[in-house]
């Protein structure tokens, strides 16, 4: 057997490690941006069309928050895509509890972009932009992106 002909096979005899994974719809991305510094991530939990958040079957990613330092009373820009502001959007500082009615959140966004001028009151503050199921802000969230904001 000429040797181009036993690579070859020997490629397709173990398909498994010649084959690629399948691809992953990548969803959509938030960017935050303070100063000269901007970041962005991809969602921890997207519903994709067919998928609910009551039947439990969006992706979910685990993954670390984003990381964004930002200096003591600038302002943080927030730029999601244009699927999440179309469908509604919100910015929500989680409580140090897990009771979720001490959390603070922003009014439902209805476009691309918003600031706002983070209240550091003891280090770091965790940030999430929640993509509201069709713009009702009591509906379950269908996407979520999770950000850390570090006083500078």
């Amino acid at each position: 057997m000429p040797a181009r002909t036993r690579l070859f096979a020997g490629l397709t005899a173990t398909p498994s490690a010649a084959t690629p994974r399948r691809c992953q719809k990548p969803t959509p991305l938030v960017t935050l941006v303070s100063g000269a510094t901007s970041v962005r991530t991809g969602a921890t939990i997207f519903c994709f069309e067919g998928q609910s958040a009551a039947a439990q079957d969006c992706r979910t990613e685990a993954q670390t928050p984003t990381v964004l330092k930002v200096k003591v009373g600038a302002q943080v820009g927030v730029d999601v895509a244009k699927k999440v502001a179309d469908a509604g959007w919100v910015i929500v500082l989680p409580g140090n509890d897990q009771d979720p009615s001490n959390d603070q959140a922003s009014g439902t966004q209805t476009s691309h972009y918003f600031a706002f001028t983070p209240q550091f009151q003891s280090g770091p503050l965790r940030m999430e932009v929640r993509m509201l199921d069709k713009g009702q802000p009591g509906a379950p969230t269908v996407g979520n992106w999770q950000f850390v904001l570090i006083p500078e």
